[in-house]
């Protein structure tokens, strides 16, 4: 199958039998790997599907204020699905990177540094820009019509479907770049949305029982999303994932959290322990009240807050795993 490639002048809607995995880094098992405690590879095994190869995947974008073409790497495919309306559409999240344009002499009032994303869609361009905390947020949706050309680049590759822990594993020592693609629906089946990844951290065990820690992705509400309603940036999702079978995964939530809400590391011996709940409260009293803030009380609380996942949410999905051949 040859690469997929859209932008604003030709966009191809995505089919619904356009659901393949994602796909993964870099090529790996050199002699310095193997010398390392590789296992000795097995015999070749014949591809059954294709799969993202997220190493040669970009989202770019052509401005129209200046004369630069950018691209940037992709990290998550996110596909929302109507099985009632066979219709679907696509988001594509960048990786993380942060501004290095910065004014002379640097200033943090006129022009702070910040981390940001790209989310690449059919209509829209959405940036998201993580400043020191979310009471400076400069998140942006901007519409296809800002840029000359917009759009993105997926590389397939022949891939072999992971079925069992056994075969996890033997890819896992063997150094092969492991993919997935997981699917969550809506409580009635017919809507829901399915993510392809690359794989970045996983176990695979003598027991032949394997585990998925990964991330970041970019998830959406299967009962809100709408086909042909774009989303707000506030309705996405940004989480990491962490399952142990290919009927459900643990959702890590990312959301604004309070700097005060600290949790006693498992292991002890770390010089800064969980704050208890009176010395909590006692804090946020003398932070909050007792006089006048510059700014709203509740916009004062922002600015004590920052963005980090901190719930855990066990959600029924289907995954599948694969790596290239």
């Amino acid at each position: 199958m040859s690469p997929t490639k859209k932008d604003h002048h030709n966009v191809s809607k995505p089919g619904r039998r356009t659901f393949l995995a994602g796909a993964a880094g870099a090529a790996s098992a050199t002699l310095l790997s193997r010398q390392q405690g590789a296992a000795e590879p097995s015999s070749e095994v014949e591809a059954t599907a294709q799969a993202i190869d997220f190493n040669q995947s970009y989202g770019h974008y052509f401005g129209k204020e200046s004369n630069v073409w950018v691209r940037v790497q992709l990290e998550c495919r996110c596909e929302i699905f109507d099985r009632s309306k066979e219709q679907s559409e696509e988001y594509l999240l960048s990786v993380r990177t942060q501004t290095g344009l910065r004014t002379d002499p640097l200033s943090d009032i006129r022009d702070p540094g910040y981390d940001f994303w790209f989310i690449f869609s059919d209509r829209f361009v959405y940036i998201r820009r993580e400043l020191a905390s979310s009471y400076g947020d400069s998140s942006s949706r901007v519409p296809f019509e800002k840029f000359n050309n917009c759009g993105w680049h997926l590389h397939r590759a022949p891939a072999v479907e992971l079925t069992d822990g056994a075969m996890i594993r033997e890819a896992l020592r063997e150094w092969k770049p492991v993919v997935a693609r997981t699917v969550f629906t809506s409580a009635d089946g017919m809507r829901g949305f399915s993510i392809e990844y690359p794989v970045k951290w996983a176990d695979g065990n003598t027991d032949n029982s394997f585990r998925v820690e990964t991330g970041p992705v970019v998830l959406l509400d299967p009962e809100r999303v709408e086909i042909g309603k774009s989303p707000e940036l506030d309705d996405f999702q940004w989480a990491y994932l962490d399952y142990r079978s290919l009927d459900k995964t643990k959702v890590f939530l990312e959301q604004p959290t309070p700097v005060l809400s600290g949790t006693l590391w498992q292991y002890g011996g770390f010089r800064n322990q969980q704050l208890t709940p009176e010395q909590r409260e006692s804090i946020e009293q003398r932070l909050y009240s007792g006089w006048e803030p510059p700014i709203g009380v509740d916009d004062l609380k922002t600015v004590f807050m920052r963005n980090h996942y901190s719930t855990a949410d066990q959600r029924t999905a289907t995954t599948q795993l694969y790596s290239f051949v």
